[in-house]
């Protein structure tokens, strides 16, 4: 599924990028596919946080299952994304980051610390996506829960990784003190509010989440 999501990715933007004779091409479709994923991620992010929130029960949503499944959907959306955002950079040969820089931290030419990041924010996100698609068949009880609850680090790792390597950033400052502004007030907000509910260790959408076999991405 992993190697598909890339191949794919790495088609379209070889694709896209050469139907413009223009050596920012790549560059420029990367970047969008990058943003396009940080936001995909941010929705991710929120929309899981919520599910163990004491103040869903207090403002219903969805039902926990429309709510699963819209989280799995956004996750493949995010993998999709950062696959063609990875693509293009490989593809770009301005850009010094290659197929090295892309899969081994530090290994880019370009800002190599902030590269370094986003593929660190790579392996977390795939560690994290993978333990809840193998909840109730290989991963019982809550031990995917404990390593699949990280994904507020592959957002914290993201977050550092956009904010350093774009050079659009100062355009796009905005953009990321919003949505990290509301990712650090769910997941605080998260440990701190309380209810009956949470009080009583009643977790409806984790529940149900394990019902249907975890997250499928």
């Amino acid at each position: 599924m992993l190697f598909a999501t890339f191949a794919g990715g790495f088609a379209i933007v070889s694709i896209s990028a050469s139907a413009r004779n223009n050596r920012m091409a790549p560059w420029i479709v990367g970047r969008g596919l990058g943003v396009a994923a940080y936001l995909a991620l941010t929705a991710v992010v929120l929309l899981g946080t919520w599910f163990s929130h004491p103040w869903r029960f207090r403002r219903p949503m969805l039902h926990p299952a429309v709510q699963l499944r819209a989280h799995a959907v956004l996750a493949s959306a995010t993998l999709a994304l950062v696959a063609g955002h990875v693509s293009a950079l490989i593809l770009d040969r301005y850009a010094r980051v290659g197929v090295g820089g892309a899969f081994v931290p530090g290994a880019s030419g370009y800002r190599p610390g902030a590269v370094a990041l986003g593929t660190v924010a790579l392996y977390l996100g795939v560690a994290a996506g993978g333990t809840a698609a193998l909840a109730g068949r290989i991963l019982a009880g809550h031990r995917w829960l404990e390593v699949h609850r990280f994904a507020v680090l592959v957002f914290a790792t993201c977050w550092f990784h956009g904010v350093l390597a774009g050079s659009d950033t100062p355009a796009l400052r905005s953009m990321y003190i919003v949505t990290g502004g509301a990712v650090l007030v769910l997941t605080v907000t998260r440990h701190t509010a309380r209810s009956p509910e949470f009080l009583t260790g009643g977790n409806d959408a984790v529940r149900a989440g394990e019902q249907e076999s975890g997250i499928r991405g």
